[in-house]
């Protein structure tokens, strides 16, 4: 980001101010944040984005110690007093998940400060090890599969963490922080083998991950789904699939998700996809990531994660030509074998239009 941080500050709405804003009575509140506001007397995202940036103003120049909480401890203390003073406290909307929103946008979007400046908890420290093969990491949608990568990080020393759902921007900081101590090079490759809910939300989560991971300086990711119809019989698939919903509001992260899986070549993917008599999209099927038994993983493991331990960057290299080269021997095959089907290239909108010109 080339703007200065004066500007940057500005465009987030948040000014210097030598009162503290929350101990500040109603009157000041309202009249110092009321420009923006909606439906409550001052505006909500400004107010909680200045008293974010007053306590790292302070905690800068050692006026207060770093806040050692975690950032819900900080709800109660600072932002929720403050909104009910204000007569601003919603009664059903959640608050506190708009003070994580505004946090990450002062972090990614305005890049105003980092979670370490407060001193921020990680409520999910204990849901991450390092391992001495620190740049294969195995990541979990769920906290339930944690003690499968545990088991895996204790046999192959590789790094697991378990996400609880939508990756924490916090979490993935202070985990790149930890890389970064440990001695490991970011810039290296890095294999992440994810255990997600075959889903267009399980791959958006995953993918999540992934971005966070670049924003904080890890950007060469290899991904891998440890959890795919491929894992499982067709009988198996038949009895474990649901549907995946529908609708206009989900057209785009399914039309996303389709290519993606698509464009991944698993065998059974054919019997997730059912089409549509009457034209249009097919219905879609997903597979929750617990429908795949953890020694099935294992076993996945085994034979993905072995040829990657302890090896040199060179030797990854040369394994990763092996791996390319084996893919354009099963694209060759697909083609063979099935002489009628679309290329990758040729699916989604923008090849149907495409062949639509081609076709004039």
């Amino acid at each position: 980001m080339s703007t200065d941080l004066p500007t940057r500050l500005g465009k987030a709405g948040i000014l210097h101010f030598d009162e503290l804003i929350h101990d500040q009575p109603y009157d000041w509140l309202i009249s110092n944040f009321k420009e923006g506001a909606d439906e409550y007397p001052v505006n909500v995202a400004r107010l909680m984005r200045n008293i974010v940036w007053q306590l790292r103003e302070r905690i800068q120049k050692g006026e207060k110690g770093p806040l050692r909480e975690l950032i819900r401890t900080f709800w109660y203390m600072y932002v929720k007093p403050t909104l009910s003073r204000a007569g601003a406290l919603a009664e059903k909307a959640d608050q506190y998940a708009q003070l994580i929103d505004q946090i990450v946008d002062m972090v990614k979007e305005h890049q105003l400060l980092r979670y370490k400046d407060i001193g921020f908890r990680d409520e999910n420290t204990n849901n991450w090890r390092l391992g001495a093969n620190a740049n294969i990491v195995i990541v979990s949608e769920k906290v339930g599969h944690l003690e499968f990568l545990l088991d895996l990080h204790a046999k192959y020393g590789v790094t697991v963490m378990a996400l609880g759902g939508q990756p924490s921007v916090l979490t993935s900081e202070y985990f790149v922080d930890a890389l970064r101590a440990s001695g490991i090079n970011l810039q290296r490759s890095f294999y992440l083998f994810s255990v997600v809910d075959y889903d267009p939300s399980g791959w958006i989560i995953q993918q999540a991950f992934v971005n966070n991971l670049a924003f904080y300086g890890v950007k060469n990711v290899r991904l891998t789904e440890l959890v795919n119809p491929d894992q499982l019989t067709a009988e198996e698939i038949i009895f474990s699939r649901y549907s995946i919903p529908a609708g206009k509001d989900m057209a785009l992260k399914n039309e996303s998700w389709l290519r993606q899986v698509r464009a991944r070549k698993f065998k059974n993917q054919n019997l997730l996809e059912e089409q549509n008599p009457a034209g249009g999209a097919p219905t879609l099927f997903g597979l929750e990531a617990e429908s795949i038994s953890t020694k099935r993983l294992a076993t996945e493991v085994d034979r993905l994660v072995a040829p990657l331990l302890g090896q040199t960057e060179d030797l990854l290299k040369l394994y990763e030509l092996k791996r390319l080269n084996q893919a354009v021997k099963n694209l060759i095959l697909f083609k063979v074998t099935h002489p009628d089907a679309p290329s990758p290239e040729l699916r989604g909108p923008a090849a149907r239009q495409k062949r639509d010109n081609s076709a004039r």
